[in-house]
């Protein structure tokens, strides 16, 4: 997640709301005059504030606090949080998404592009757990920070992510072709910038990266110009089989069904080549979803079905 949430011993103290200090808001309406209002009827039951440093800055609590000065009340029951400031942010982030009044969606949009300005090297996954949101919200937020920042750096700002900090503290490959179909995308669109340019159009992955896609796309580029000329090794194509005349498969009515479908579901490389460059890039992600899904439900088909030889 974020931070790692850290508190004093001795467990929570009354400070005077007067000594606590109030930074930037998660929240960019504001105070919630309905959730302030509740809380005033709730008097008591208010679990501790949260306050970070000598100058009892606010972590988590804004709306127990303004209910606890509108009741009269001169003292509010709190914690203290350790570490950072930047952990105390997280810490913040952390807490207005797992509990109390949930952020809106923009005001996590906010948060994820701060996440993001501080932590590029953070996964999409750990950022969009920690602020809510979906890894592929997540993910076209990074492209948007990246461009901007390219954008007001001229050459462009070159962040390496080839590898990120996922939610464990380790770091991991970016998922390669992934990675490789958005250098190869920003290639297209850019054809004769820099490799640093089209690094940060691609989302501030390594001018190294961009540099060996470059090479993979001029290679293809000359394999295919020697296939047209006939200089190509013929690639052997693999033989579909009808399963529909496999006579085990049709001694009963359900194997011969079950033989029909299996012929109709055979998928080669030829079949989905096609589409791999002209699919909408909107609907990328869901289809790569929708093939990794088709793909573990054939794995676990011919799992079960060797397990029948196996015991």
């Amino acid at each position: 997640m974020g931070a790692m949430a850290s508190w004093s011993e001795g467990g929570p103290v009354e400070i005077p709301i007067s000594e606590v200090t109030f930074g930037d808001n998660l929240r960019g309406m504001g105070l919630d005059e309905a959730h302030v209002a509740l809380l005033m009827e709730a008097s008591g039951q208010w679990p501790p504030v949260l306050v970070w440093g000598t100058a009892n800055l606010l972590v988590d609590g804004h709306h127990r606090v303004e209910a606890a000065r509108r009741l009269g009340h001169g003292h509010v029951l709190a914690s203290r949080f350790t570490g950072s400031a930047e952990d105390a942010y997280l810490e913040s982030l952390r807490r207005n998404i797992s509990h109390g009044l949930p952020l809106t969606l923009e005001d996590r949009r906010r948060a994820a592009r701060r996440v993001l300005g501080r932590h590029p090297h953070w996964s999409d996954r750990r950022i969009a757990a920690l602020c809510g949101l979906s890894g592929k919200t997540v993910a076209r937020l990074r492209r948007e920070v990246h461009q901007v920042a390219a954008a007001g750096a001229g050459a462009g700002v070159v962040v390496d992510m080839d590898r990120r900090v996922g939610r464990d503290g380790r770091r991991r490959p970016v998922h390669m072709a992934d990675l490789a179909e958005r250098v190869e995308r920003a290639l297209r669109e850019n054809p004769g910038a820099s490799l640093r340019a089209v690094a940060a159009a691609a989302g501030g992955v390594s001018p190294e990266t961009v540099r060996r896609a470059r090479a993979r796309v001029m290679a293809r580029g000359a394999d295919h110009a020697a296939a047209g000329a006939g200089l190509a090794a013929e690639r052997p194509l693999r033989a579909m089989r009808d399963w529909a005349d496999d006579r085990a498969l049709a001694a009963s009515d359900d194997m011969a069904e079950f033989a029909r479908w299996l012929s109709s579901t055979d998928v080669d490389d030829d079949h989905w080549r096609p589409y791999v460059w002209t699919i909408p890039v909107g609907r990328i992600y869901e289809i790569v979803d929708e093939a990794r899904r088709r793909a573990r439900c054939w794995a676990s088909f011919a799992s079960l079905l060797e397990c029948r030889v196996r015991t």
